[in-house]
């Protein structure tokens, strides 16, 4: 799960500076950043959400000691 929430908080980091450069470029404008950013990382965020319980789904190996 903390490999998860990683990955997570990377990508919403990394659609941030995407926006951020759109922004400073003029390829968008700014009432338009807010929602297009607040859909990306919810996105990002539901995926997690999936991921996390689809692994709470799945048996977990067990490690054997020999």
């Amino acid at each position: 799960m903390k490999n998860t929430v990683i990955i997570t908080l990377v990508l919403a980091i990394l659609a941030a500076g995407v926006v951020g450069l759109m922004l400073v470029f003029g390829f968008l404008d700014i009432g338009k950043a807010g929602p297009i950013l607040l859909k990306t990382i919810g996105g990002f965020v539901i995926l997690a959400a999936c991921a996390i319980a689809i692994s709470a789904l799945m048996p977990r190996k067990s490690k054997t000691q020999e």
